[in-house]
């Protein structure tokens, strides 16, 4: 026959597996104060409330810590519980990160956040901002700190902007990328393409004006600033009176442009644009410094398709003449190319850079130049064009963002 345990036996063992298994805990009164009061406390990671408390606690130990704006963080590990603990904070310096373009994600020794953003940093001992904005790009800005007051850092990542009143895309390139002190930088993402030129000659020239001296098909506009023998992207429709690109020709690049000519676009985009800004033409340091984070890109030269010079004869890059915005890429700074497809005028009197779609592998890097009679136009040139500063619509927004969180 089976034994059967007693019932009372049964009890005791079980009585003592429990007190094996489940330790009795023993608790405690204990007092939280902090330097200065008003901390947010937490007790084994549960939050606790503000300081000065009194709550119960387990006897044999608890991790406590506590936290307040400006002041550093601080935590200790209780291995048997006092009466009384008193924790002394560090006062800090609350620096508050905005970014150009918002959500960038930023990194400042152990924190990890998305802008705008705040931590705290010890005076007197230099901390490396970084913010990484859409287009992968990351830029660092140094903080030293001198006082334990708010400290406000704004930093500015390259980002895609488009000019609606313009029609047209940009990148804004801020100051901290670019060398010998020449400030943020508004850039044409691609060059200026044919419907972008055709949408301002018929703004200068609604009638289409002609008269006996000129050629047939062409206007007086386009003998003053597309002087070029080669049929160009741009053409006129005898039906609607008006400019339009050729078909097919709408995002390629405009050709046979005068650098008069492109410095007149300059200025009317100025006055139609609600940026603000002061297009002009990049000088040819400006113009290096912004293609050279291209300079590994594919570029649209002269390959066996091209049939006037055919200088890479066992190359095909896919377009016999000009490529459209975009094709071979963008680099680092979004820009597209910057190398090949056409030469593009400079602000310096008959320079134009970066090769073209009849150059040379040679040609199409950061530096080359090549002299040219400024008062033609060339089916190999064309232009991009720049700005000094950033749009006011830009930092209209991030000013109203700032005055929100306030």
């Amino acid at each position: 026959m089976k034994r059967v345990l007693p019932p009372v036996l049964l009890l005791l063992l079980a009585a003592a597996a429990a007190i094996w298994l489940f330790p009795r805990i023993t608790m405690k009164q204990l007092t939280i104060v902090t330097v200065p009061r008003g901390a947010v406390f937490y007790i084994n990671g549960v939050p606790g409330g503000l300081t000065p408390a009194v709550r119960l606690v387990p006897s044999d130990g608890i991790h406590l810590s506590a936290a307040r704006d400006g002041f550093f963080p601080r935590d200790t590990l209780l291995e048997a519980t006092p009466d009384t603990v008193f924790l002394q904070l560090t006062q800090g310096c609350l620096l508050v990160v905005n970014t150009i373009p918002t959500d960038c994600h930023v990194e400042a020794g152990n924190f990890s956040g998305s802008s705008p953003c705040s931590l705290v940093i010890r005076p007197g001992n230099p901390i490396e901002v970084t913010a990484r904005g859409p287009m992968g790009l990351s830029v660092t800005r140094t903080v030293n700190v001198l006082s334990s007051d708010v400290k406000l850092l704004n930093i500015t990542v390259p980002f895609y902007y488009t000019d609606t009143d313009a029609g047209m895309d940009f990148v804004v390139i801020p100051r901290e990328l670019m060398p010998f002190a020449m400030g943020p930088m508004t850039v044409g993402r691609d060059e200026v393409t044919a419907g972008d030129f055709a949408a301002f000659m018929n703004e200068m020239d609604p009638g289409l004006l002609r008269d006996s001296h000129t050629i047939r098909g062409r206007t007086l506009l386009m003998d003053s600033i597309l002087r070029s023998n080669w049929n160009g992207p741009i053409s006129f429709n005898e039906d609607t009176t008006a400019y339009s690109p050729l078909a097919g020709m709408e995002t390629h690049p405009v050709t046979g442009v005068t650098q008069e000519g492109a410095a007149l676009f300059c200025s009317w985009l100025s006055e139609r644009s609600g940026s603000g800004l002061e297009y002009r033409l990049p000088d040819p340091l400006e113009w290096a410094i912004l293609a050279g984070p291209g300079a590994d890109l594919p570029v649209n030269l002269s390959d066996e398709t091209e049939s006037i010079l055919g200088r890479h004869p066992d190359i095909d890059d896919g377009w016999p003449r000009t490529a459209p915005a975009g094709a071979m890429g963008y680099s680092e700074w979004g820009l597209g190319h910057m190398g090949g497809n056409v030469w593009e005028w400079t602000s310096e009197t008959g320079m134009a850079a970066g090769g073209s779609w009849i150059s040379s592998r040679q040609d199409c890097r950061p530096d080359a130049l090549i002299e040219l009679d400024e008062a033609l136009g060339y089916p190999f040139t064309g232009f991009r064009v720049v700005a000094t500063g950033t749009p006011e619509s830009i930092i209209q927004a991030d000013h109203n963002r700032m005055e929100m969180e306030r």
